[in-house]
């Protein structure tokens, strides 16, 4: 799975500096051919249409785990660290949360989620199966920031119902998208190596926003793939919250804000506890059942 991690890290990504940073050191490694140390598997890997979870039952398509749980049930789903479309035995991918959610959502045990936010946000192709999830789900959710929720984070939680963070100083924003690439050329050349690429006239175009990009002309790749979905971006979070004040500066161009101050900006609801926020998940449940009952 290190290859399809490897190919999220150099793809474009909705991510905060801390993020890339780290990210960076991994990368490193990797394409240096360093081993990295991946935790032990500690229990049975149960799959479900593609999603992760952990549990001791046998491999059965039918089967939902949350339906073991007891009645009124809130699932707690965490959003944590480096949001990367695939998973493995040793962490979860974003794919495999997009799966829990669609199953707390078909089960008669759950009355709704938790979405627990710590995350500097990730590769933009994460982002896709989770967005599908909380669009089509028919239960409560509510978003709990407890560290950080920047960049795809910050997407992710804007679908949520309501969205706290259990800190004032908790961060939230970043919104926008980057892309980071290395050029080996340097390198190559002390070594004695000489890259040689061919494209015939029908191809003309392949690749060519990173080939400018390498010769120092990031036109291309700017008006072609990243403001693309930079403006997806800001639209999407005008979308799912639109009360927020787009008077702030920076706040959907990238800057980052400390819970106090964007819950002044409708950037999120309230500052609250987990307590709280299992409470907010009850009021919009029964809410929801007033309604079609009266209906």
């Amino acid at each position: 799975m290190l290859e399809l991690y490897l190919q999220e890290l150099l793809s474009s990504l909705m991510l905060h500096n801390s993020g890339q940073i780290a990210l960076s050191l991994i990368a490193e490694k990797i394409l240096n051919g360093q081993p990295v140390k991946l935790p032990e598997p500690k229990k049975q890997v149960f799959s479900n249409r593609g999603s992760l979870m952990y549990s001791d039952q046998p491999d059965q398509p039918s089967y939902n785990p949350y339906d073991e749980y007891p009645d009124d049930t809130i699932a707690i789903i965490p959003l944590s660290g480096f949001m990367t479309k695939y998973g493995s035995w040793w962490r979860a991918g974003v794919d495999d949360l997009a799966n829990l959610i669609r199953l707390a959502d078909k089960s008669n045990k759950i009355i709704g989620t938790i979405l627990l936010t710590d995350s500097p946000g990730g590769s933009t192709s994460s982002i896709f199966q989770l967005e599908d999830a909380m669009r089509n789900r028919t239960k409560a959710c509510v978003g709990l920031i407890e560290g950080s929720a920047n960049s795809g984070a910050c997407y992710a939680i804007s679908f949520c119902d309501i969205v706290g963070a259990i800190n004032p100083m908790c961060e939230i924003g970043s919104i926008g998208v980057m892309a980071k690439f290395m050029d080996f050329t340097k390198s190559d050349e002390k070594y004695g190596i000489k890259t040689v690429e061919v494209y015939p006239p029908e191809s003309k175009f392949k690749n060519l926003e990173y080939r400018e990009a390498i010769e120092g002309d990031t036109k291309r790749l700017i008006e072609e793939q990243l403001s693309p979905f930079a403006i997806h971006f800001q639209n999407i979070i005008k979308a799912n919250r639109p009360n927020l004040d787009l008077g702030v500066e920076g706040i959907i161009e990238g800057k980052v804000f400390y819970a106090r101050d964007a819950v002044k900006y409708n950037l999120v609801d309230r500052i609250m506890n987990l307590d709280q926020a299992v409470a907010e998940v009850k009021r919009i449940s029964d809410n929801r059942k007033s309604i079609y009952s009266f209906n």
